[in-house]
C-alpha cells in the first residue's frame, strides 16, 4: 500500500512539475507577444544614410561593435552568442572591433590578426575567458602585451611569431583604421553595440531588451530588402 501512495505521489509530483513548465513556457511566450513593438528614438536609433561596413547584397548584416578587453562586452558575450548562433538564412553576423581607447588597439589588432589567419571565431569566446577570468592575458587598465597575446593564439595552431606578424602587419593596420572610421561616421557610442544592416543602432535598456529590438530590425530590413528586390 505504502508502495502505491509513493508511486501516485511521485506521478503528480511529475505532472506539478510539468504543468508548471508549460505555464512558464506559455507565460514567457505571452510576454513576447505582449512586448511593445520598438520604437524610432526610444528603442533604436535610425543612422541617416547608413550601411554596414561590409555590406552584402540580399543580406541583412548584424554587426557587433566590441572589444575583448571591455568588461561589458564580456557580460553580454553570453547572452549575445547563443542568439547569433540562430540568426537565421538570410542574416550575417560581424564582429567589429573598437579601437577608440589605447587599451583596446591590440586587441583589436588580435582579433583582425586573427580573422586573417582564421583562428578569429575558434578562439573568441576564450580570449575573453583568458582576460576576465583565467586573468592571463593583460586586462582593463594593464599594460598591453602583444607578445602575451600572440603566444595565446599558439593554443590555436598559429605560430606565435607568425601572428605577431600579423598583428603588426600593414593589411591589419588598415583593417583597424577602416572600422574605426566606420564607427565615427555612424556614431557608435560605446561597445558592447548593435546595429542592424548599417541602419539601426540598438538601444536596449538590458541585454535581452537589445536582442528583442534587434529581432525586430533585422525582421524590418528582410521585408524592406524583399521588397527592393521585388521578391
Amino acid at each position: 500500500m505504502l508502495a502505491i501512495f509513493r508511486s501516485r505521489t511521485a506521478a503528480m509530483r511529475t505532472v506539478a512539475i510539468a504543468t508548471m513548465l508549460v505555464l512558464i513556457a506559455g507565460a514567457s511566450s505571452v510576454a513576447r507577444a505582449q512586448a511593445p513593438t520598438p520604437v524610432a528614438g526610444r528603442d533604436y536609433i535610425e543612422i541617416s544614410n547608413g550601411r554596414p561596413l561590409d555590406p552584402a547584397d540580399g543580406v541583412v548584416v548584424v554587426e557587433e561593435y566590441f572589444n575583448y578587453i571591455c568588461p561589458g562586452c564580456n557580460a553580454f558575450e553570453p547572452v549575445f552568442a547563443p542568439w547569433a548562433a540562430r540568426l537565421p538564412s538570410g542574416v550575417k553576423l560581424v564582429h567589429v572591433p573598437a579601437s577608440f581607447r589605447a587599451d583596446f588597439v591590440q586587441y583589436a589588432r588580435a582579433y583582425y590578426a586573427a580573422q586573417s589567419l582564421n583562428v578569429a571565431e575558434k578562439a573568441h569566446a576564450a580570449v575573453y575567458e583568458a582576460i576576465h577570468r583565467a586573468r592571463t592575458l593583460p586586462a582593463e587598465g594593464q599594460r598591453p602585451d602583444e607578445e602575451k597575446i600572440a603566444a595565446f593564439y599558439a593554443d590555436y595552431g598559429v605560430d606565435a611569431q607568425q601572428f605577431l606578424a600579423a598583428m603588426r602587419s600593414l593589411g591589419v593596420d588598415l583593417k583597424v583604421r577602416r572600422a574605426a572610421d566606420h564607427m565615427q561616421r555612424i556614431r557608435i557610442p560605446s561597445t558592447p553595440s548593435v546595429v542592424i544592416n548599417g541602419r539601426y543602432l540598438v538601444q536596449g535598456q538590458t541585454y535581452g531588451d537589445t536582442l528583442r529590438i534587434a529581432d525586430y530590425l533585422i525582421e524590418k530590413e528582410k521585408e524592406r530588402t524583399a521588397a527592393a528586390s521585388g521578391g
